[in-house]
């Protein structure tokens, strides 16, 4: 049945299920017996061929939903546990129940952050959800709910997560960033196949590419190897002549997208004394050749202390990294792009 825009309602059975699908993709799950909605764990990604399940009524919609039936997604999202929900769900609940707030930008950006570094969303998501009910009840300003939100991240994080910085995530941030981490190839055959490369996701860390582009392509750039042969072999394409021989093509150079570019330590190392030079120049008023790739890529180098801030992190960073995939037995770093 379709519910509304791309949405679709469909029942499984066998299991006592109905599935709510959006163009065809598995998103919500309503188990009938225990009058259950829930969130699907990998919503979007899941494709179903929806004429091969039963049609669902509009009176078991109506009483799946609990009498209401749902006009938007955001009704769905109401009947799920909050913590199945995504940041973006959750942005999308408190645009629609405390507009008057969220249509202020610095708000929206404020609460934003506050949920991407909580540790335990869905619990921050709960307490901002407490600060809109105060602060409509009292009638306060947005200036006055923005000191609050302000003042809850402090209390949840435990620190100044304003503070003007070039970040560095820790773990697997999947939207516009270079993932870096350990790697070992298991089989040369293919290096741009997931299946061969083993990667050490536990100290993983993400850059926005961005801040890849003006602060580390001068160094990844002159101590990328083409010749190193995780690189040489990342397969592009394959496909069959009129000999009806297998040919390859191969991914050559950095590569922004998608694709490992491996460093090996000893690599990553002289990357690193380049950097901690580079520190050494932009504290004392000096410059080299990376200060001038800077400036070509900035214009100017400004917020010389957050560059050097950044620059001390990372390199932090990357030493605990290769320490660490040493001892499990990985030789290789990934720089791999959004």
């Amino acid at each position: 049945m379709k519910i509304f825009s791309d949405f679709e309602a469909v029942k499984f059975p066998e299991e006592n299920i109905i599935f709510v699908t959006h163009s065809g993709y598995l998103y919500y799950i309503y188990n009938i017996k225990y009058k259950h909605w829930k969130k699907h764990s990998n919503a979007g990604n899941d494709l179903i061929t929806v004429s091969k399940y039963d049609e669902v009524s509009r009176e078991e919609i109506m009483d799946a939903t609990l009498g209401i039936f749902p006009r938007k997604e955001t009704d769905f999202m109401r009947l799920c546990n909050s913590s199945e929900l995504c940041i973006r769900d959750m942005l999308d609940l408190l645009k629609e129940d405390y507009s008057r707030y969220m249509s202020d930008g610095s708000i929206v950006h404020t609460v934003h952050t506050l949920l991407l570094e909580s540790d335990i969303c869905h619990k921050s998501f709960l307490e901002v959800k407490k600060i809109f009910d105060n602060a409509t009840a009292l009638r306060l300003n947005n200036k006055q709910v923005l000191v609050q939100i302000k003042e809850l991240c402090f209390t949840i994080i435990g620190r100044d997560i304003f503070k003007q910085e070039i970040g560095i995530v820790d773990g697997h941030d999947s939207s516009s960033y270079f993932w870096i981490m350990p790697a070992r190839v298991i089989d040369y055959s293919d290096t741009n196949s997931a299946d061969n490369v083993a990667e050490m996701r536990s100290t993983e860390i993400s850059i926005e590419e961005d801040d890849v582009f003006n602060y580390l392509t001068p160094f990844l750039y002159k101590y990328y190897d083409d010749e190193l042969e995780a690189n040489k072999k990342r397969v592009d394409s394959c496909w069959i002549d009129d000999n009806g021989k297998e040919q390859l093509s191969f991914v050559g150079g950095f590569e922004w997208y998608l694709t490992h570019n491996f460093f090996t330590f000893k690599s990553m190392l002289d990357i690193l004394q380049d950097i901690s030079d580079t520190i050494d120049a932009l504290s004392s008023g000096g410059e080299n050749e990376f200060i001038v790739k800077l400036r070509e890529k900035r214009g100017a180098v400004a917020e010389e202390e957050l560059i050097i801030d950044f620059y001390r992190r990372f390199i932090y960073r990357m030493e605990y990294m290769m320490n660490i995939g040493e001892e499990k037995g990985y030789d290789l770093i990934s720089f791999m792009g959004p």
